[in-house]
């Protein structure tokens, strides 16, 4: 018989460094919204939506098409900033860059991802 509830003891871990270095760590602001914890009210920041304008990622061709699957690009993406703040200072539109990746306090269930930064930094981008 297999172990009953084996989840309890697997974990998924976001390779966050080579996430931040493929898609250059250069995010444009979608929204933002005040955050507390449930468990700790201590620990409060930002949820930023943010969307992603470059992936430069090799995911690969699917095996029944054959085709070379897509990139992340365009795609947006939830993260959690726990900087104390209720908000920061950069409008929608405006890029971001996040800082300091918290990994015992990000995880990943299924195909979800709760992903934490201790901060995140407005950057200015060159328009080609």
């Amino acid at each position: 018989m297999p172990i009953a509830n084996a989840w309890v003891f697997t974990e998924t871990n976001f390779k966050a460094d080579e996430f931040l270095e493929n898609t250059n760590n250069s995010y444009r602001l979608v929204s933002q919204r005040p955050y507390v914890s449930k468990k700790d009210p201590e620990e409060k920041g930002i949820t930023l939506t943010l969307l992603i304008t470059h992936d430069i990622t090799d995911y690969g061709k699917d095996k029944k098409t054959g085709h070379t699957r897509d990139n992340n690009t365009l795609n947006t993406f939830d993260v959690t900033v726990l900087n104390g703040k209720q908000s920061i200072d950069v409008q929608k539109g405006e890029y971001v860059k996040l800082i300091n990746f918290i990994k015992e306090k990000s995880f990943v269930i299924g195909f979800d991802l709760i992903l934490r930064f201790r901060d995140v930094e407005k950057i200015n981008v060159k328009k080609e």
